[in-house]
């Protein structure tokens, strides 16, 4: 016990050391819309139903700089739709500059929308 007392101002130091250092948390959300989805006749109020663009939409007014990565089957069909769903979220508020499509998803039949900040989403 008297070795720690005598070691408390640099157990202190470490702590406070330890604790200044930056977390690791990721901030990436990935949701997805299905191809059956997308298939119906869409429209605004459609869109903005649709529980994975809604909650893209909302995470990504949760903090500046997050951006939406579009990643989507590589095929025209695929490169299509990524391109009207990006037409979608800038209608629903999303400046462009803020969405970045990707083809390459690794499901024909699904396209995702990874919000989170720039930095991670670019690794």
């Amino acid at each position: 016990m008297i070795g720690i007392s005598k070691n408390r101002p640099v157990l202190v130091l470490l702590l406070g050391a330890l604790l200044s250092l930056p977390v690791g948390a990721n901030s990436l959300r990935i949701y997805s819309v299905s191809f059956d989805e997308w298939s119906r006749p869409r429209s605004g109020d459609v869109i903005a139903g649709f529980e994975a663009v809604r909650s893209a939409v909302d995470y990504w007014g949760d903090a500046a700089g997050n951006m939406i990565l579009v990643r989507y089957p590589g095929e025209d069909s695929g490169e299509i739709w990524a391109t009207e769903l990006r037409d979608w979220l800038v209608s629903l508020g999303i400046p462009s500059d803020y969405i970045q499509l990707v083809s390459g998803s690794q499901s024909a039949d699904e396209i995702r929308l990874i919000v989170g900040k720039r930095d991670e989403i670019n690794q």
